[in-house]
């Protein structure tokens, strides 16, 4: 854990080539978003591929601090990684939540089928997550050190 703190491109550059291998893994696998009446298909591979350039972007960003010799506000890593990995697992175990609301079916049906709220809940870490990661890129690379 000491490593990934005080390293965390190696960690994003990891992600990134985990996700350029599922993307290969798991080619031309359909999946769609029914919103109201809308759905929206796409492949599985596409979102692999563009998580994959994301975190390739993130392990840049820590490199340059690294390259820079601005090393990340420690918290903020860890707070970074942690919101990452928390999407990511919700993400991955989203089937998993189904229990959820069970004993109320009939009164909350939104409670139901929780695989579109875990992932909105998902998506909005990550979101709150790039936040931290900015607010920590920024911070460390214009501030002195002391």
């Amino acid at each position: 854990m000491k490593t990934i703190i005080a390293k965390p491109h190696l960690f994003f550059f990891g992600l990134t080539m985990s996700f350029f291998i599922l993307g290969f893994l798991n080619r031309e696998i359909p999946f769609d978003i029914n919103i109201h009446a809308t759905y929206y298909v796409s492949t599985l591979n596409f979102w692999f591929y563009i998580s994959a350039v994301f975190f390739a972007l993130i392990g840049f960003n820590y490199f340059s601090l690294a390259w820079a010799e601005k090393p990340p506000k420690k918290w903020l890593t860890i707070t970074h990684i942690s919101l990452q990995i928390l999407s990511l697992l919700l993400l991955l175990t989203k089937e998993n939540w189904n229990w959820i609301g069970k004993e109320n079916s009939q009164k909350l049906s939104i409670f139901s089928d929780n695989d579109q709220l875990i992932i909105a809940i998902s998506i909005s870490i990550f979101i709150f997550s790039i936040f931290i990661h900015l607010i920590n890129f920024f911070t460390s690379l214009f501030l002195k050190k002391i």
